[in-house]
């Protein structure tokens, strides 16, 4: 259920930050990814739990390193679009922070109930 609310919550952000924008070729869907990775880095840091929460989080954007890191070094290639990546992950993080959160801490507790730990 928890799932069908954050789907809903990014949605309606990803309706919400295109109608703000207008058209431009910044991927919203990788913004919204690269605050989840930012979220989860921040709260699990490189612990098993951590690495294990970034990785579910790649395969839910069907992405891995390697395109995560490309995709970054594409971006960060204009500083425009590096700005204007920043601003929009800035405005993803203030408004869905807390529901994240969330998410990855029944992310994490989900991960440790299958494991048995």
């Amino acid at each position: 259920m928890t799932r069908f609310f954050l789907i809903i919550a990014l949605f309606v952000l990803f309706a919400i930050s295109a109608c703000e924008r207008g058209d431009n070729d910044l991927d919203k869907n990788f913004a919204i990814a690269y605050a989840e990775l930012r979220i989860a880095e921040r709260e699990y840091g490189e612990t098993e739990n951590g690495k294990t929460v970034r990785y579910e989080i790649m395969q839910r954007y069907e992405m891995d390193a390697d395109v995560f890191e490309e995709k970054i070094k594409e971006i960060k290639n204009k500083p425009e679009k590096w700005l204007e990546f920043q601003n929009m992950v800035i405005a993803i993080l203030d408004s869905t922070e807390n529901y994240i959160k969330a998410e990855l801490d029944s992310v994490a507790k989900s991960t440790k109930a299958k494991k048995g730990t």
